[in-house]
């Protein structure tokens, strides 16, 4: 868990005890890392270092202990939905989920399991492996990502069937690089003779030129002499 804000603060302690419980209930570990927030500097480490600018609370969740270089861990081509761990995800959705409702409901140190296995809130793999299979297929930066995608649409219905008000709200993130929302441009392409033809050109009238003058200069003498 990486912070930006003292692990002493009282919201920040809190929401990492009520992690640790859930995370040794289910056998996993889960530790806490502070890092100062460098103002001068535009590119952020986490992402939630964008919000902990404007003085929210925010935490970042990964299993990398330090922040990646620029561009580093990044996928590639052979970042696919086949080279997924779906246990994996569902294990961390089981995990976040459990602790923010714990956290939300104030139900630390009651045993009372919210997501419990069996139960009617129990974390549904087949609806994991549904949302796995639309993010695999949807490129999620921004520069592929309009204000009315159909994915961004898909997540605002899926919280409105959850809870009772949703709004979508588009944030210019300040940084290095400018992002723009526009996907589908009409491309225009010219061919055009090419540098050699050019030069042929280029020589040819040079020549022209250079006979027409010689012509006018000896013919102006032939005149003048007669």
């Amino acid at each position: 868990m990486h912070v930006s804000k003292p692990p002493e603060n009282p919201y920040i302690k809190q929401i990492f005890e009520e992690f640790s419980d859930v995370s040794k209930e289910m056998g996993v570990s889960v530790g806490i890392k502070h890092k100062k927030i460098n103002v001068s500097n535009p590119r952020v480490a986490w992402e939630h270092e964008q919000f902990s600018r404007f003085r929210v609370t925010a935490l970042t969740l990964s299993e990398m202990s330090t922040p990646p270089e620029f561009l580093e861990s990044t996928g590639g081509l052979h970042d696919t939905r086949e080279s997924t761990d779906v246990e994996s995800v569902i294990r961390t959705v089981r995990l976040v989920s459990e602790s923010l409702a714990r956290h939300i409901y104030g139900l630390r140190g009651r045993n009372i399991d919210v997501f419990a296995e069996n139960s009617s809130l129990a974390i549904n793999p087949r609806y994991v492996r549904s949302w796995l299979d639309l993010l695999s297929r949807t490129p999620r930066v921004a520069p592929f990502l309009q204000k009315n995608d159909p994915f961004i649409a898909a997540l605002k219905k899926e919280l409105s069937e959850h809870t009772s008000d949703v709004h979508v709200q588009s944030d210019a993130l300040e940084g290095m690089f400018t992002f723009y929302d526009t996907t589908k441009a009409t491309l225009n392409v010219y061919q055009v003779a090419s540098v050699t033809f050019d030069l042929l050109f280029l020589l040819v009238l040079g020549s022209y030129l250079i006979v027409l003058f010689c012509f006018l200069v000896i013919s102006t003498r032939v005149w003048t002499i007669s």
